[in-house]
């Protein structure tokens, strides 16, 4: 387990991907310092920097949430797949809540490929949200479903 105490919320995830380790929730706290990592938590307890720890263990992150710099927005992830769209909400400082694959995604290669098509709350950039606010994501393979996004 590396020490991510001390890092920002990206550098830290940055370096639990860089290990083959998951980021988590991201666990608020009022701290003076927005997104600086206090502690790093798996399986419900405080782990140690040098603990060994089995790759893919999922990490959750205590973070700084400073009163006057607590709201983020919620990004649009429409038409990303799983992994991106998951990093999309985690580098707005939001968590996911759930993911809910359609009767399209069958086998872990499919969850891979999926896509978003819909989400909740909606993507907005005018309506703020407190850092740490849960995003659900539904997901399919189905190209139908994918809302076409307009280039502008």
């Amino acid at each position: 387990m590396p020490n991510l105490v001390g890092l920002s919320m990206r550098q830290a995830k940055a370096e639990l991907l860089s290990r083959g380790l998951v980021l988590g929730k991201l666990v608020y706290v009022q701290d003076m310092a927005t997104n600086n990592v206090l502690k790093q938590i798996s399986d419900n307890m405080e782990i140690k920097p040098g603990t060994m720890i089995e790759s893919e263990s999922v990490i959750d992150l205590v973070v700084g949430l400073n009163g006057y710099d607590f709201v983020t927005y919620v990004p649009d992830v429409m038409g990303l797949k799983h992994i991106s769209a998951v990093g999309a909400v985690h580098d707005n400082s939001l968590n996911i809540k759930s993911l809910r694959f359609d009767e399209s995604v069958k086998s872990y290669d499919d969850s891979l490929n999926a896509m978003v098509w819909r989400q909740s709350p909606e993507p907005s950039d005018s309506i703020s949200v407190r850092m740490g606010s849960e995003v659900v994501l539904y997901l399919t393979l189905d190209e139908h479903k994918i809302p076409v996004r307009e280039v502008e």
